[in-house]
């Protein structure tokens, strides 16, 4: 796996996680709560999550 996959794949995962987290936590999960758990801006977190839910990891 090339380097650029291999950071998008942890990348995704670093999001997978922080929704079940936060879920887990909360019931739900919103983007600035990923934002802030992950320390991203909430632009990022919004386009990371259109590609998720592009792939069917996620729904927004």
């Amino acid at each position: 796996m090339n380097r650029s996959r291999k950071r998008s794949t942890e990348s995704s995962e670093d999001y997978l996680e922080a929704i079940l987290r936060i879920r887990s936590e909360r019931g739900s999960c919103r983007n600035v709560d990923i934002a802030c758990l992950l320390g991203y801006s909430k632009a990022s977190v919004t386009k990371a999550l259109a590609g998720l839910s592009a792939a069917g990891l996620a729904e927004v």
